[in-house]
């Protein structure tokens, strides 16, 4: 079995010790990254809970929202987001944990570099729907 990546999130000001406090995902489960406000986006990840197989639900998706620099700061901040979590989810190496933010820890990945006005970008929450 080829050995995948996996994409760590913490919340901001957290131990990791409570529900949604920290999440990691299969980086074959990224579906993409959207505009949710002027200073924040979307990480959609295909859901792999709840299934015996680990298969996910059908329709049902995980979406993780960050904090980052605004549109009147930066025009292209949405694109340039979306731009880095792709680069980060193509890390060529193999079995990895990347830690894409860990503000638990003060931990961003080096992507992320210079796309935030005073600090770097932060998870504001980790939701489930459906």
């Amino acid at each position: 079995m080829a050995k995948e990546n996996y994409l760590y999130f913490s919340l901001a000001g957290t131990a990791g010790d409570a529900a949604l406090d920290a999440v990691c995902y299969p980086a074959s489960h990224l579906l993409g990254v959207q505009y949710l406000g002027d200073a924040s986006s979307y990480v959609f990840f295909k859901d792999s809970t709840n299934t015996a197989n680990g298969g996910g639900t059908d329709g049902k998706v995980n979406k993780i929202a960050l904090t980052h620099a605004n549109v009147s700061a930066d025009a292209n901040i949405h694109a340039k987001i979306a731009k880095a979590i792709a680069r980060i989810a193509a890390n060529p190496g193999k079995g990895k944990v990347i830690t894409v933010v860990d503000t638990a820890n003060g931990v961003v990945a080096d992507e992320f570099e210079g796309l935030n006005d005073a600090t770097q970008p932060t998870v504001l929450a980790n939701l489930i729907t459906q």
